[in-house]
């Protein structure tokens, strides 16, 4: 997920799966009517930089939003390309221990890899075991019912291993048939909310972004059901405060005439937030003779933790998010050739 934590999405061919919108209008104009970026400097984005902004207020003090401008030296389908293929993991920075591409037809065993034993791992595990308290996992009370400690030693004991692959194989069926309204609550001391309210919470937050995305928000689960753009499927072990968390998410792009949009949604977490989205809009522009891509990333993340935080300490947490966003773009543009 190119986000916090960007997985490597599945490898496909370019244009085939692509769902034709709109075309979009001049880049920049775009970007002064419709994002926090007033201007831009394409000098200075030439170069390499990256302008990231916290985007507009929104109204939930679980929701935050960070909004990111820089520029690829590739076409926009070349850009398009190396978004979806770059892989993360070869950041060991960015903590994520462990990524899973699958198909739109999963079985068990998509969800039965290998985990490693790390401290962040026995933390999930001791986690697990104090089901159904709820206290450090976010399951809904049916899903945290299910686990039967039947013992067994190790960071990862079989009796985990086989409840965390029944609960994402489970989730990710379900929302691959009947998108964000299939899935389970997250149920807490703090309270029950739906990724599915959480989605829509966040893009009704924001609606110029809602506008200026209208075309894979209507291709895409973001727009209800599973949407007519084909998606793209994965799983993640990844690093919340020291602890290992299982995320579920899938990825969909749309040709908007000469431009494209792409969404990485995260429908599931059981740690860290509710519902992660990332919003690219990518238009071809010419530098120095050359084709060359821009793009305009949104992050829209719920987090019940951020709820908890103090105002100040709450704004303090998304200046982290809008440097780990700028990290993440880092590590991109240098693996890819600034």
């Amino acid at each position: 997920m190119f986000r916090t934590r960007l997985p490597a999405l599945l490898s496909f061919i370019l244009l085939a799966g692509l769902v034709p919108g709109p075309a979009r209008a001049d880049p920049l104009a775009d970007l002064a009517k419709y994002s926090v970026f007033p201007s831009v400097d394409l000098s200075s984005l030439s170069g390499g930089s990256v302008q990231a902004l916290r985007g507009p207020t929104l109204g939930n003090p679980r929701d935050v939003s960070i909004q990111a401008v820089y520029l690829i030296h590739a076409p926009v389908a070349r850009a398009l390309q190396m978004h979806q293929q770059w892989d993360a993991g070869k950041h060991s920075e960015l903590k994520v221990y462990l990524h899973h591409d699958f198909s739109t037809h999963p079985t068990l065993a998509d969800f039965s890899q290998s985990i490693p034993g790390n401290a962040a791992v026995r933390k999930l595990t001791d986690a697990t075991k104090k089901l159904p308290d709820l206290t450090d996992l976010q399951l809904s009370k049916a899903e945290a019912a299910t686990f039967k400690n039947t013992g067994g030693g190790g960071a990862y004991p079989p009796a985990i291993q086989s409840f965390w692959s029944q609960i994402l194989f489970h989730r990710a069926t379900a929302f691959l048939s009947r998108g964000l309204s299939s899935q389970p609550p997250y149920e807490s001391p703090d309270g029950s909310s739906r990724a599915s309210e959480e989605v829509s919470r966040l893009l009704a937050e924001q609606p110029k972004v809602r506008a200026a995305f209208a075309p894979i928000i209507g291709h895409s689960p973001l727009g209800g059901g599973i949407g007519s753009a084909p998606l793209l499927p994965y799983w993640e072990l990844f690093d919340v405060e020291d602890q290992a968390a299982f995320n579920l998410g899938a990825a969909a792009s749309v040709l908007n005439g000469d431009s494209a949009q792409m969404v990485d949604l995260q429908y599931f977490a059981s740690g860290g937030y509710f519902a992660y989205i990332t919003l690219y809009q990518m238009w071809p522009i010419t530098v120095a003779g050359k084709p060359a891509t821009l793009v305009w990333r949104v992050d829209s993340m719920s987090s019940q933790a951020l709820s908890d935080l103090p105002p100040f300490d709450r704004m303090a947490s998304s200046a982290a998010m809008r440097q780990d966003i700028l990290r993440i773009i880092n590590f991109f543009q240098k693996d890819t050739g600034r």
